[in-house]
């Protein structure tokens, strides 16, 4: 065989074994699971009434939808390192800027869960949504037991 058909035909079984690992394992970050779960650890642990609860998430998802595409913007500046020392000033100086502006986003937040939340519950609020990212993150670093084989029928 010629060496193109080999690579094709080694490409497709490799394409084939890691469709069936996803497939099995099926451990997909489903973002809607995980804030259906951040929500219900902040409720609990923050002791938000329902009627604070459903004054406060609007408030939350807005502040968190105006910071995501800054952290974007900050991990793509973070994934290559410029060229040269005046493009890595620039690249350090502009994430430093988006950090200020994610941080001014956050205190403006804090002012308006104020007016839903009374001031202790917010500080509730702000270790457990601490405490939930850091179990989280360990939870993904956490290597998953593998599905065991089925029983081979002869």
């Amino acid at each position: 065989m010629n060496m193109l058909k080999v690579r094709t035909i080694s490409l497709a079984i490799l394409l084939s074994l890691v469709a069936t690992t996803m497939v099995a394992q099926d451990h997909r970050f489903n973002p809607m699971k995980f804030k259906a779960d951040l929500e219900s650890f902040i409720t609990v642990q923050a002791c938000l009434t329902p009627a604070e609860a459903a004054k406060f998430f609007p408030l939350y998802d807005e502040m968190n939808n105006k910071q995501r595409p800054l952290y974007g913007k900050i991990m793509e500046l973070k994934m290559m390192k410029p060229a040269d020392e005046e493009a890595c000033r620039k690249a350090i100086a502009e994430i430093d800027r988006l950090e200020l502006e994610i941080k001014q986003i956050q205190a403006n937040y804090h002012a308006r869960f104020l007016t839903v939340i009374p001031a202790s519950k917010l500080y509730d609020v702000i270790k457990a949504e601490g405490r939930f990212h850091r179990q989280a993150m360990k939870n993904a670093a956490r290597p998953r037991p593998r599905p065991p084989f089925p029983p081979r029928h002869r």
